[in-house]
């Protein structure tokens, strides 16, 4: 970013660009930088694909994180369990991964059909 760029930005938030404000500008500096580039965009799937790696498997859940999808995997028995290649890629089965959301979709249906009895 350059000194005019963010002494345009200091001016629209109001904020004096002396010595003093380096803290100020470093955040003002790191807010027009997520504003420019944004989230990380989502890795497509090819479509004759047979298995997808993790980061496609997170995306494919709403863009949760690895975490999230470790924490998934703990509690939830019946979802697919990933397929290790070289020790440390993991990959699902695409196969897999489509009959569980048939399966969560099933599940989905049937306790919306008991709570309106």
């Amino acid at each position: 970013m350059t000194t005019a760029h963010r002494r345009n930005a200091h001016n629209d938030l109001g904020l004096s660009l002396s010595n003093t404000d380096t803290r100020v500008s470093a955040r003002v500096e790191a807010a027009a930088h997520c504003v420019v580039f944004g989230p990380r965009a989502p890795v497509t799937v090819p479509a004759d694909a047979k298995f997808i790696t993790a980061r496609q498997y997170c995306d494919r859940l709403g863009g949760i994180s690895f975490t999230t999808l470790a924490r998934m995997l703990a509690r939830d028995p019946e979802m697919p369990r990933p397929i290790y290649f070289a020790n440390r890629i993991r990959f699902f089965e695409l196969a897999a991964i489509e009959a569980y959301e048939r399966l969560c979709e099933v599940r989905t249906a049937a306790s919306a059909l008991t709570a309106n009895r």
